[in-house]
């Protein structure tokens, strides 16, 4: 059950997918076999919930691998899909929640905007599948970013989730602050570390509802999370009008985390 009345479709991953080792997950991963892009993904099986991430955030953002790695297509029509990464060439961020999909660019005006889609390759993404979610009550000395990364592994051991595994979680409510960036690579040419600032065109969104995806791991710093945290957040408005990968935060004081429900 998802715990957003708003977002109704469902969808999730139609390729079938193969085990295959991955010492950094815990020795379980898997090869995407269909409608992606000849590269690999990697399989994280946990309680309440299957995991995937495919390229490497390093790769892309530091070493200039912008092409696109997987077809968010092969995606569509699949239940329970939450996801988040860039657009391939860095045009963009894709934020997926509860198999809704929404692509965020910058116009040519400087404004974000915001389109329903699957039709876009993404260079590296981390997803994952939930067919329920526990919802958990946030307390009210976690109110920043840094608060909401140290509080969310230890409820998920509080939850029967294991830690050390990476996993996804939400956040929903009423945001006193989320300030985010959305890429906006215009040049063709290559790209490399000491860009990446000129690319990240910054917004705020102040007192608004929001639906916020995030991923946890302790062990994948520059591959699906910043090299500088052990979590990842993306967003989506209920209303589709913004959505885009968060920076900083201040949480309202009505809002709920959500972990898998490791009993399903």
């Amino acid at each position: 059950m998802s715990p957003y009345g708003t977002i109704s479709r469902r969808r999730f991953l139609r390729s079938s997918l193969i085990v295959c080792g991955c010492a950094a997950c815990g020795g379980v991963g898997a090869a995407l076999s269909t409608r992606a892009w000849a590269d690999a993904s990697t399989r994280v099986k946990g309680a309440g919930y299957e995991l995937w991430f495919i390229g490497t955030q390093r790769e892309t953002l530091a070493n200039g691998k912008i092409a696109a790695k997987l077809d968010l297509r092969a995606l569509a029509g699949q239940p329970d899909v939450y996801g988040l990464g860039p657009i391939e060439q860095l045009r963009g961020e894709v934020t997926i929640i509860n198999s809704h999909s929404t692509v965020a660019t910058v116009a040519v005006d400087g404004k974000a905007q915001v389109e329903e889609s699957f039709e876009i390759g993404v260079p590296f993404f981390v997803w994952s599948r939930v067919p329920a979610w526990l919802p958990v009550a946030i307390p009210l000395k976690v109110r920043s970013f840094e608060d909401l990364e140290g509080f969310v592994p230890k409820a998920a051991a509080r939850a029967g989730l294991d830690p050390d595994k990476p996993f996804p979680f939400l956040v929903s409510g009423r945001e006193k602050l989320i300030e985010f960036h959305i890429l906006n690579r215009t040049s063709d040419g290559p790209h490399h570390l000491e860009m990446l600032k000129e690319i990240q065109v910054t917004f705020t969104n102040k007192q608004k509802d929001a639906i916020i995806i995030g991923f946890h791991s302790t062990k994948h710093r520059g591959i699906f999370t910043p090299t500088d945290s052990n979590i990842h957040l993306h967003f989506q408005t209920p209303d589709d009008s913004t959505s885009g990968h968060v920076t900083k935060l201040r949480l309202g004081f009505e809002t709920t985390l959500s972990l898998p429900a490791a009993a399903v």
